[in-house]
């Protein structure tokens, strides 16, 4: 058998593993919501809470990521051919964490100063 048939093996059985990780933890949250009582009232405020701390760092989080890859590339495309690669690549992983980390620091600043 070949070793090319496992490659979209895995990768359909790690989607099925992440999607049920996702439908357990909601379910989870659910069922201690339903553990705490909580009413209507209660429930949608900490749902909209939290979906606008989503949406407002989402996008934050989005444009951080392509603006790192994008510096990256143009960085990498400065530096001499012979290590062009290495660096575009280590910059591609590198300039979007960077960026992730400050959206972090900057949401953290925010959530501070609205309490």
């Amino acid at each position: 058998m070949d070793e090319e048939v496992f490659i979209p093996i895995t990768m359909f059985v790690a989607i099925g593993v992440v999607l049920y990780q996702f439908i357990k933890a909601r379910h989870a949250e659910r069922m201690s919501i339903i553990d705490k009582g909580l009413n209507e009232e209660q429930l949608s405020y900490l749902l909209k809470s939290k979906k606008a701390i989503t949406n407002s760092t989402w996008s934050l989080k989005l444009g951080a990521v392509l603006v790192g890859v994008g510096l990256a590339v143009i960085i990498g495309s400065l530096v001499p051919y012979d290590i062009q690669d290495e660096i575009t690549t280590g910059l591609i992983f590198m300039l979007p964490g960077v960026g992730l980390l400050l959206v972090y620091k900057y949401a953290d600043n925010k959530t501070e100063s609205e309490q």
